[in-house]
């Protein structure tokens, strides 16, 4: 049986703060899609879990937003001899920084009180810096203070979107801690490095959603699963998910062309203009919004650093995101700031 418990808090993402799973959730490995493909990262990655399954040392993911991170943590928490215990997941991007403290480190909060189990937090570069500092001396000491005599199978599983290579003077205690971990880290390339994953994870995905939305089955052609292919993901699997669904929602087909993908996609590796034509200022807007998503993703959100990147005033910057944010479009491009 599976259950999901949420808390509320002050928030600043999306999402739940913090979900469940109590029992093992029974899937085949085919179910996580972090797990589909051929390519050399999905079969390191499959090495990793059948390794780290076997200790309850904490490990680390590294890798872009949308690779579907927690499901690598469960599919580890269910590849281990402790699946039966509780699965926690705690998103700390929605948790201000001392609600979130309290949350992990409270007298009843999970780590004091969770000691059976996998905890997953999925920002560890973006935890405040306390609790930072609490983590480091667990991994130093490989205890938490405070808790001696306590019998414990606790494990924890962090993402980060940062390595340690890319150190900088703003947050040299996340670094140390990503340093720490090193020994059982995995970084997940993003899905526009590994093309050769994207007919076997999109053909997963049409077959799912369409079971989902009650279509009958829809298969890929040829030219549609080409152009999947060729296109630069920043959103990786999340936006592969949006896609498919919104193609299969919008009919039921036996089939799913190329004509029936977004405009940004069919036309992101235009060659020849087709017979029917084309609309240059979309595909200029959509080239535009992919050189802004792109800069911020590398900036960390920061619209200053940003702009830089991209030879533009933050006030251009930000009036071209606000004007983003009030077309009508199946994406929007926001920042932290």
């Amino acid at each position: 049986m599976t259950y999901e418990q949420n808390i509320a808090g002050s928030t600043v993402g999306s999402g739940p703060p913090l979900s469940i799973v109590a029992k093992k959730r029974g899937l085949s490995l085919d179910e996580y899609h972090c797990l589909i493909g051929v390519s050399d990262t999905v079969r390191c990655l499959k090495e990793f879990i059948a390794v780290q399954s076997t200790h309850l040392q904490p490990a680390l993911i590294i890798g872009e937003r949308g690779l579907r991170q927690e499901q690598i943590a469960r599919a580890l928490h269910d590849a281990s001899d402790h699946s039966d215990r509780p699965f926690l997941a705690v998103n700390a991007r929605r948790l201000s920084g001392e609600t979130l403290h309290e949350l992990l480190f409270g007298a009843h909060g999970v780590i004091e009180t969770l000691h059976h189990g996998t905890i997953y937090v999925n920002d560890l570069a973006g935890l405040p810096s306390m609790s930072q500092q609490r983590f480091a001396a667990y991994f130093e000491e490989q205890r938490w203070p405070g808790r001696k005599g306590h019998a414990s199978s606790q494990r924890l599983i962090f993402a980060t979107e940062v390595t340690a290579g890319a150190r900088t003077a703003e947050n040299r205690l996340a670094y140390g801690l990503i340093e720490l971990l090193r020994s059982n880290t995995f970084t997940i390339r993003p899905l526009r490095e590994r093309s050769e994953d994207i007919p076997y994870l999109a053909s997963h995905l049409a077959g799912q959603i369409a079971k989902k939305l009650n279509r009958g089955p829809c298969e890929l052609t040829p030219e549609a699963l080409r152009l999947l292919m060729d296109y630069h993901w920043e959103r990786n699997i999340d936006e592969l998910e949006a896609v498919i669904e919104g193609a299969i929602a919008s009919i039921p087909p036996q089939q799913l062309d190329e004509s029936r993908l977004p405009p940004r996609i069919r036309h992101a590796m235009l060659r020849t203009i087709p017979a029917e034509g084309v609309s240059l200022p979309e595909i200029v807007d959509n080239f535009e919004r992919n050189l802004i998503e792109t800069a911020l993703r590398q900036t960390g959100g920061s619209q200053t650093k940003a702009s830089r990147l991209l030879g533009l005033r933050v006030q251009t910057l930000n009036m071209k995101l606000k004007r983003f944010a009030e077309a009508p479009s199946s994406r929007t491009v926001t920042s932290d700031e």
